[in-house]
């Protein structure tokens, strides 16, 4: 990866917490700051987030070279940027964005199963389609692979974490509608 590519990618983030910052400082009618700029933030913070652990690992992750630690660093990152988009999340109590994030995860938990299949088993099915899928969820997760060899517990720990994320959304809508 070029070092302009780090910058755009870096500008890009600065001008985007920029945005987020100064709506958080929007009145509402009452004068009192509102809430929609987490709303914002839960739904921006993840796209970023994807885009940075994507631009950052996936050419290591697509060339299969062992991961570094600027790779579990970038991964590390990732997962504690989705925790803060959870709290922030939850505070907000938006059923629409715990939705979003209920489906993101069940379709990262499908697509790290559908790979994990196709790595155990010699397949003659076509699974080109999810190839679009994986390159856009799975490679922000390389980092772990500097704890494991195989690519198959990797994707295992990929479908424990999305479970978790998955119950955790799933629950928090289903407290959020009663």
């Amino acid at each position: 990866m070029t070092m302009l590519t780090i910058a755009i990618c870096l500008i890009l983030g600065v001008f985007m917490f920029m945005l987020v910052a100064s709506y958080a400082f929007m009145k509402n009618g009452a004068g009192e700051e509102s809430m929609n700029y987490k709303i914002l933030a839960c739904l921006v913070l993840p796209v970023l987030n994807i885009t940075f652990g994507v631009s950052l690992n996936f050419l290591n992750s697509f060339v299969g070279e062992p991961a570094t630690l600027t790779n579990l660093l970038v991964t590390c990152v990732h997962l504690a940027v989705w925790i803060i988009c959870f709290v922030l999340a939850f505070q907000v109590e938006s059923k629409g964005v715990v939705k979003v994030y209920a489906i993101f995860w069940a379709l990262t938990l499908a697509i790290a199963g559908l790979t994990a299949y196709i790595i155990s088993v010699e397949t003659t099915v076509d699974f080109a389609w999810a190839m679009p899928l994986a390159m856009l969820l799975l490679p922000q997760w390389y980092g772990f692979d500097y704890f494991v060899d195989g690519d198959f517990v990797f994707l295992v720990i990929i479908m424990v974490i999305s479970l978790v994320m998955v119950s955790a959304s799933v629950w928090r809508w289903r407290r959020l509608v009663k």
